[in-house]
């Protein structure tokens, strides 16, 4: 396809999209449902109809999320996250993010094998990816009713945390899993491995951040560029973390964006720092209008409902490993380092919160397209991930009211 038709057709979702950020603000549907459900819309005309074929050249990819989307989307989270809460709150943000997702991939995958008889690699390969959670609908319909910042920052901390946990994991699993002979004695050097990446994404991240900061600090002036600046540093860490040192890049540029801000803070005026949130909030705009859209298109019905029992049994067993981790591993670790407690319904929203979205399917899709089981595992992710946007996503606006969270603040 021509690049000017590509260029056009993106400029026409992106139309579409804004069309219905004002239909979502009339009916108070979740911004991102909405447009999951315009993409499966699409999709099937696509598959229909001849004349919307060329947009089934419009679905995700592993490159597509990992070097475009999600660089973007982390460092924004990041630059805007509280980090004195963060540092404040974490141990339970890693006991989620790191501990807990191992637990529940463990969870997940053994369900899966004891109940479907899924190869056990291939199941806990599904557990690692699905774990991960993404939860921009429920950060937006936190920042409406006014949910305490506390609760905010703990579940977007542990998603952008156990992101790049759930990266390394699945790529040690499937390491594991292409190598000619397994020998799961060396749980120690996965370990280690696991250690390497994820410390190393974060070292690289902090080094960057600092870098980047005393070069817009003493070298650049003027707010353009700073605003350029802060996307250089959004996907350069990622892909000198990722492709050059061969460590995590997600965690980098996690830590990459929390040291910016906190020399932003320190060095430069309100007026300046308040330009580059509003500029990173428009391109966030059309980084989650065209994703969501894209994991729309990417989804099939035809093809999860003739799979929709092993489909359930996985989204049970999903909710049931969540449950389990939120509601042993978040007091524990409360209690262990004496912090100030989390609430019983604060825990309820934490649990049914952690939504599934672009990454799951982005990290699915790099399966080799020849590995026995991958279709089943794809159908598996693209059911829990619809799943989670259509019925977690649109019930936490009344559980967060029922429950009197929003009161909370």
């Amino acid at each position: 396809m021509p690049l000017s038709e590509v260029v056009l057709i993106i400029m026409g979702l992106l139309t579409l999209a804004m069309l219905a950020a004002g239909i979502c603000q009339r009916w108070f549907v979740p911004y991102t449902v909405f447009l999951v459900i315009i993409g499966i819309t699409l999709g099937f005309f696509a598959r229909e109809i001849d004349t919307f074929s060329f947009l089934l050249e419009f679905q995700l990819s592993p490159e597509i999320v990992l070097f475009i989307f999600l660089p973007a989307l982390i460092f924004e989270s990041g630059i805007n996250l509280n980090a004195r809460q963060l540092m404040k709150d974490i141990a339970p943000v890693l006991m989620l993010a790191v501990v807990a997702l191992m637990i529940s991939s463990a969870l997940i995958g053994a369900g899966l094998w004891l109940i479907l008889d899924i190869n056990a690699g291939l199941a806990l390969l599904f557990g690692a990816l699905i774990s991960a959670t993404d939860p921009i609908a429920v950060i937006s319909t936190f920042k409406e009713l006014g949910v305490p910042e506390r609760l905010t920052v703990l579940i977007e901390g542990e998603s952008l945390l156990n992101d790049a946990t759930a990266i390394v994991l699945f790529n040690i699993i499937l390491g594991l899993i292409l190598a000619d002979s397994v020998d799961w004695s060396y749980t120690g050097l996965v370990a280690l491995e696991f250690l390497k990446v994820f410390l190393g994404g974060l070292i690289t991240g902090v080094f960057l951040g600092i870098l980047t900061g005393e070069l817009m600090h003493r070298l650049f002036k003027g707010i353009n560029a700073f605003m350029i600046m802060s996307l250089v540093i959004a996907y350069s860490s990622f892909i000198i973390a990722e492709h050059m040192l061969h460590v995590s890049g997600v965690m980098a540029v996690v830590a990459a964006s929390i040291t910016l801000a906190y020399s932003w803070v320190t060095r430069f005026p309100q007026t300046e720092i308040k330009f580059i949130h509003e500029s990173w909030e428009v391109i966030i705009l059309v980084c989650n209008s065209l994703l969501f859209l894209l994991v729309g298109l990417s989804i099939d019905i035809s093809l999860l409902v003739t799979q929709i029992d092993m489909i359930m049994i996985a989204v049970l067993l999903v909710l049931l490993a969540r449950a389990i981790t939120v509601y042993t591993l978040v007091p524990a670790s409360i209690k262990l380092f004496t912090l100030p407690g989390i609430s019983l319904p604060e825990r309820h929203i934490m649990w049914w919160g952690g939504l599934k979205g672009g990454l799951a399917i982005a990290i699915v899709l790099a399966i080799p397209m020849d590995m026995p089981g991958r279709d089943l595992i794809l159908n598996l992710t693209l059911g829990t991930v619809l799943f989670s946007l259509l019925i977690n996503a649109t019930t936490i606006r009344p559980l967060i009211s029922r429950l009197g969270i929003d009161k909370m603040s």
